[in-house]
C-alpha cells in the first residue's frame, strides 16, 4: 500500500524527503486555478518525483446537485463540464482517484429526503466516473461524520450509491477518522471490499496525525485492510499539530506499518 499526505504542490519537497509516495490535492481547487496559476503549480509537480495520485475536495461551493422535482437535464451536463475540466487537470498530475466527500454540497436539502437524494446523488456520481474513466482514473463516495453532513454516513450507504452509480469507475473509499467518529465497526469493511479503493487516517481522538501511543489503533486499521485488499492508497488527512511539518515527521515511522 502507498502512503500519502492531503497537502498542497508547495508541501511535495517535504513530502519527498520524509518517504512519502504520492500527495493528495484538492480537485476543486485544482479544476479553479487560472490558466497561469496552473502552469506554476504543475511546474512544481513536474520539479518532484512525487505525483497526486488522489485528489479531495471534490465539488464546489457554488455548484447544484439537486433538483427538488427531479429533474436534472440542466444539472447533470454542468457536472460532466465540470468533470471534463477537472479530470483532464488531475490526469496530467498523475492522478488515480479523486474522493467525493463535499458534505456541504451533496447534503440533502430542506426540501427533499434521503431516498430522494439516493436516486439525484447516484445519476450525479455515475457522470463523475463516465468522465473518470475517460481520463484513466476512479472516483469514490466519501462517507462522513453524522456532525459535518446530513447524507451517506456509513460505508454501506456510499456503497449503495456506487453500485447503483453501475459504472466499472463508481468506487468507495473509507476515512478511518469519520468511521469512528460514526461509531461504524471495521469488521464491517469487508462487506463492501469489492469497491474500496481509498482510505484516509487521522488520530480518532482529535483528528490529528499519528503518535506513537496509536500503535492499537494503527494496527486494528492495519487488521482490517487486510481484507480489503482493494486498497491501494492511505492518505493523512489530519489537523496536523503543532504544525505540518512536525506532525509529518512524527507520523512517517507510524505509517511503514502499511507498505
Amino acid at each position: 500500500m502507498k502512503i500519502g499526505v492531503c497537502a498542497p504542490p508547495e508541501k511535495l519537497p517535504l513530502l519527498e524527503s520524509l518517504g512519502y509516495d504520492y500527495f493528495e490535492a484538492n480537485f476543486s481547487w485544482l479544476a479553479g486555478l487560472d490558466e497561469e496559476t496552473y502552469r506554476k503549480m504543475t511546474a512544481l509537480v513536474e520539479a518532484s518525483s512525487l505525483r497526486a495520485e488522489a485528489f479531495n475536495g471534490f465539488f464546489p461551493g457554488g455548484i447544484t446537485l439537486y433538483s427538488p422535482n427531479g429533474n436534472q437535464d440542466d444539472i447533470l451536463p454542468e457536472v460532466e463540464a465540470y468533470c471534463e475540466k477537472g479530470f483532464a487537470r488531475a490526469a496530467a498530475w498523475g492522478g488515480q482517484v479523486a474522493v467525493i466527500g463535499s458534505g456541504y454540497v451533496r447534503g440533502i436539502p430542506k426540501s427533499m429526503t434521503w431516498e430522494e437524494c439516493d436516486v439525484q446523488f447516484s445519476r450525479v456520481f455515475a457522470v463523475c466516473a463516465k468522465v473518470a474513466a475517460k481520463y484513466g482514473m476512479r472516483v469514490t463516495v466519501e462517507p462522513l461524520s453524522r456532525n459535518e453532513c446530513n447524507y451517506i454516513h456509513t460505508v454501506a450507504e456510499g456503497a449503495k450509491i456506487a453500485r447503483a452509480a453501475n459504472h466499472p469507475a463508481a468506487c468507495m473509499m473509507v476515512d478511518f477518522y469519520h468511521h469512528w467518529k460514526n461509531g461504524e465497526d471495521l469488521a464491517t469493511l469487508p462487506d463492501n471490499a469489492d469497491l474500496l479503493i481509498h482510505a484516509h487516517y487521522a488520530r480518532p481522538v482529535d483528528r490529528d496525525a499519528p503518535y506513537a501511543e496509536n500503535q492499537a489503533d494503527l494496527q486494528a486499521v492495519l487488521e482490517a485492510l487486510k481484507a480489503c485488499p482493494g486498497i491501494q492508497r492511505m492518505s493523512l488527512e489530519c489537523s496536523y499539530k503543532p504544525d505540518f511539518d512536525t506532525a509529518l515527521v512524527r507520523a512517517r515511522p507510524l505509517m511503514e506499518m502499511f507498505r
